[in-house]
């Protein structure tokens, strides 16, 4: 199913507390205390937990948060594909893996460029 939207099945561990608060994205707040290696290869779980090819990342991206408190990175897997990341404001730190091309093609804006 290349270049439709998936959910993944996967989760960032988040340590304590039964709920989120307002204002915060505890998975997001996680992924970002990574180092760039361990960050990178979190974001290939996840992209290759949606069914897409991630073996290496080349780079990734953060574009900010949306209006709810969803973090959106940004994957370029080596070979040239690119990724949305976006990692809910919720429990779980779900994740939702978009195909950079099908968000642009579908004017959702582009990706590795800063929220506005």
């Amino acid at each position: 199913m290349r270049g439709r939207m998936m959910v993944t099945g996967m989760i960032l561990l988040v340590a304590g507390g039964s709920g989120v608060a307002a204002g915060t994205n505890p998975a997001h707040e996680k992924l970002a205390a990574m180092s760039e290696i361990d960050r990178s290869e979190m974001l290939a779980i996840f992209v290759e937990g949606s069914g897409q090819p991630c073996r290496t990342v080349a780079r990734t991206f953060f574009q900010g948060l949306d209006s709810i408190g969803n973090a959106i990175w940004n994957v370029e897997c080596e070979g040239g594909q690119s990724y949305v990341v976006e990692i809910k404001n919720d429990r779980k730190g779900s994740t939702l893996v978009i195909n950079c091309r099908t968000l642009y093609a579908a004017g959702g804006g582009r990706c590795f460029k800063r929220l506005e």
